[in-house]
């Protein structure tokens, strides 16, 4: 048998719910015909480049839950939201991990770690093996799948150009081969063909990779901007089914042989939007002092979002504990997790992402599981103000936005099987690591899949347990809850969906 090589094709925000064989019938085939995880999930907050910089790492955005003092996983990977605010970077307001030249500042001042835990190009460097990226997903994105790319030499093609792709990508030279980038739309479908082509006529050829990433950025944009289930967002999920179409042809005549395992998968889901809320504005109201960063004139930061952060100034104990109380009063307040213990919040340590980049508050707005208006369950509030009402969203920790898609197909792995046991993105690095004899680093936190693998175990020992947390019960009290899934009695804890209960 050929040395294994493993090819991940990354479909941006794709709810497994809608891959049925009306609507993807490549994707849904390979998923009946291989090993598939239903309980699979995001990790928190369930933003992509949260799961991007999970992936690559093999861990959580924080410490992951049990994490005992010591340990080299004890601090994640560090990118705690697609933009964050942190004090110690002295940025005048959040900082998004799309803006290259802020990047580059949080790295320097993080020491070189603007990622904290050793990511899949790094390790496969000194394990003399190939890493390749091809990406539709926004700089951010392309940057966070192989920070370091143009040092080491690998090879990272971005559809944003030759400066966020590396040198390694010959990025121009492909252009000129396959044509100019197509102007993105809603659907992106012209996009996902684009690298499709690239990488069936260029990319796997040229580079040979021993692991490879295609992260196409649909159905995500098209669920953000024309909504969950609306005609425009069923075109985008078939365009990327017909690209995995394309690619599954070539991996049933040449690639298998070759020794190519495929690894199907989404980031997250997402729930509908059903207006705007501004939470800044909301505070301004009640009296607080509050902004975009700590200055003079506010003591509390607030990074917005359908499940955005609040950060103190000083890490004010009293000041946190006001904002808190009058938080679980407001009727749009979901779920709110605290970095300190605090009677009535959820540890953010219990749900991996307690960390010094941390803020001291992470508030989601409050969901439903009701259905839009294509009948697909979740809906909320959001304080994104560029998502049009009837838009998607993610960033939670509801079940429809948590739940994703995973399939492994290969030798490796067990044939027309459904694997229950909970996993996310942060169990792939030590999977493929495993199956090519690298050794994992200190800082994965993950653990292999064994019980997809053919000739593993049958299933694992796993369970679910709810953590509950509130003041007061009934008329006036509120109560949250979050429901979390333990694999072997281990310390990771996987996400399985939560809700304010009243």
């Amino acid at each position: 048998m050929p040395r294994p090589k493993f090819l991940i094709v990354l479909f941006d925000g794709l709810r497994p719910d809608m891959v049925r064989p009306d609507t993807a019938p490549n994707i849904h085939a390979f998923r009946r015909a291989w090993c598939t995880l239903p309980n699979a999930a995001a990790t928190f907050p369930s933003e992509t480049r949260v799961q991007v910089s999970s992936l690559v790492t093999g861990n959580f955005s924080g410490r992951p839950a049990r994490a005992r003092p010591g340990d080299n996983r004890s601090e994640g990977h560090g990118i705690i939201a697609n933009a964050f605010y942190d004090p110690a970077l002295g940025f005048d307001g959040p900082m998004d991990t799309s803006d290259l030249a802020r990047m580059r500042q949080a790295d320097a001042a993080y020491g070189g770690r603007l990622l904290a835990a050793e990511d899949l190009g790094s390790i496969l460097h000194r394990a003399d093996l190939r890493y390749a990226v091809l990406t539709t997903g926004k700089i951010g994105n392309a940057r966070l799948l192989n920070w370091s790319a143009a040092e080491r030499g690998q090879p990272v093609f971005s559809i944003w150009g030759p400066d966020v792709s590396s040198p390694a990508a010959a990025h121009d030279a492909v252009v000129a081969r396959f044509g100019p980038v197509p102007e993105g739309a809603f659907p992106n479908s012209a996009v996902i063909r684009y690298a499709a082509d690239i990488l069936l006529g260029d990319f796997l050829a040229r580079h040979d990779p021993d692991v490879a990433v295609l992260w196409l950025n649909e159905p995500d944009l098209s669920f953000h901007y024309r909504g969950i289930g609306t005609p425009e967002s069923l075109e985008a999920i078939a365009a990327v089914d017909d690209a995995f179409g394309r690619i599954a042809d070539w991996w049933r005549a040449e690639g298998r042989a070759a020794g190519w395992h495929i690894v199907t998968a989404s980031d997250h889901g997402q729930i509908t939007a059903t207006g705007q809320l501004s939470v800044l504005a909301k505070l301004r109201e009640a009296g607080f002092a509050a902004g975009k960063a700590i200055g003079p004139d506010a003591d509390i930061a607030v990074k917005p979002g359908y499940a955005g952060n609040l950060t103190m100034r000083d890490r004010d104990p009293a000041l946190i504990d006001r904002v808190f109380r009058w938080l679980v009063e407001q009727d749009w307040c979901g779920m709110v997790l605290s970095r300190e213990p605090r009677e009535g919040a959820l540890p953010m340590a219990e749900l991996n992402v307690a960390s010094a980049r941390a803020p001291d508050l992470w508030v989601a707005l409050r969901t439903t599981d009701g259905p839009n208006a294509h009948g697909y369950p979740g809906t909320t509030l959001c304080d994104n103000p560029d998502i049009p009402a009837g838009g998607g969203i993610h960033g939670g920790l509801h079940r429809a936005e948590l739940n994703t898609l995973l399939t492994l197909g290969g030798d490796l792995f067990r044939p027309e099987s459904v694997v229950e046991s909970p996993c996310a993105m942060t169990d792939l690095v030590p999977t493929m690591l495993g199956a090519l004899g690298v050794e994992l680093p200190g800082t994965v936190a993950g653990r292999p899949l064994r019980e997809t693998l053919a000739g593993g175990p049958a299933a694992v020992d796993w369970r679910e347990h709810v953590l509950r947390a509130g003041i007061g019960t009934g008329t006036g009290g509120y109560v949250q809850e979050v429901t979390v899934a333990e694999v072997d009695g281990g310390a990771l804890h996987y996400l399985r969906g939560g809700r304010r209960v009243c």
